[in-house]
């Protein structure tokens, strides 16, 4: 809801959903024609997918509103990014699509649209450490070493690592492996089994309308991997959405599909748990508690969901408050930081 959004089902290799997801706040971009998601860029067996459509989102009030808000967050991000990766960001980026075939750690790939400088990035990439190249068909495939673990003769795997492969001048590939770099590249190459054309159900019609999107099948393999979401765990299946309607109100909504309804009821108990206590928390805050008088839960047998709709205005007037809010815990929270800071110094 408002402020309590859906996690990504799996732990995408780590330092790629950062570095995607980064992107939002460092990224001034122009304003285009809505790049939507695009089955034929998920492979047929992917379990989760999130998708953003930065052309849509780009232009919005609400991501103006952040950038005018945080100005030292998008110039922080920008610089670790490009103190940690060598790599700059994109300056027109159309969208990013994330997904990954299993729940296992450290797993995943990006593929970013974007207007970009190949020989700028390349420069980048071969100053980063423990650079390496695999030519794999007409492509060269950049490896660096995210950590100080010197690589092997193959190089690092789990979260030690991260492929990059400038597929086209509108594309740009990341993937935690040089493995799962080269099966997304025939995804992209139309030579590997995609969702296009494909009734799944990790494709719902709110797409059209998303600005971002998230979807995941078969949660209940999550308890065969080390990844604590014990709850997602005992549901079958969840799809999220953020976006704006034909109407030009803005949305949220998700729907969750438990494996049992039993696991159903209690859901919906949670959600109702959330509502209450953001409203509860919305006191004060005219635009806030608008929204949340907005906020509808449904439930039906193993299925259960919220939705919320509200103006452009009414969500920017929402995040002023919010924004407000957060600046008067500020001083509460370095006041009892300092003491600690005190107490090590006498201690030194």
């Amino acid at each position: 809801m408002f402020h309590s959004i859906p996690h990504t089902p799996a732990r995408l290799h780590p330092r790629l959903a950062i570095l995607s997801l980064a992107l939002l706040t460092t990224i001034g971009l122009s304003s285009a024609n809505a790049d939507r998601l695009e089955p034929a860029h998920v492979p047929a067996d992917a379990q989760w997918v999130v998708h953003i459509d930065y052309e849509s989102l780009s232009d919005s009030k609400v991501l103006q509103k952040i950038r005018d808000e945080k100005p030292m967050l998008r110039k922080m991000v920008q610089g670790w990014m490009n103190k940690r990766y060598g790599i700059d960001p994109p300056e027109d980026l159309k969208s990013l699509t994330m997904f990954s075939r299993d729940y296992r750690q450290y797993t995943g790939t990006v593929v970013i649209q974007a207007s970009y400088e190949t020989d700028k990035i390349e420069s980048r990439l071969r100053k980063a450490t423990n650079h390496r190249t695999t030519q794999w068909q007409d492509h060269t495939l950049h490896t660096v070493t995210l950590s100080k673990q010197k690589p092997s003769e193959q190089g690092p795997s789990g979260d030690e690592e991260m492929t990059v492969v400038m597929v086209d001048s509108d594309t740009i590939l990341l993937a935690s492996s040089v493995d799962n770099a080269k099966q997304a590249l025939k995804l992209l190459s139309g030579d590997s089994p995609s969702l296009d054309g494909k009734d799944s159900p990790l494709l719902t019609d709110a797409i059209k309308n998303a600005w971002m999107y998230g979807a995941a099948i078969n949660l209940g393999e999550l308890k065969k991997h080390p990844v604590s979401m014990p709850i997602l765990a005992q549901h079958q299946q969840i799809n999220w959405s953020f976006g704006e309607q034909s109407d030009g109100m803005l949305y949220e909504q998700a729907d969750f599909v438990a494996q049992s309804e039993e696991v159903a009821k209690q859901t919906k108990a949670i959600l109702d748990g959330i509502v209450a206590y953001e409203r509860l928390w919305s006191e004060g805050s005219e635009p806030m508690a608008t929204l949340m008088e907005n906020v509808e839960i449904t439930h039906e047998g193993k299925t259960t969901g919220f939705r919320w709709q509200g103006s452009s205005d009414q969500v920017v007037a929402a995040m002023d408050d919010l924004f407000a809010r957060m600046e008067t815990w500020k001083p509460i929270l370095m006041k009892n930081h300092q003491p600690h800071q005190n107490q090590k110094q006498r201690s030194e």
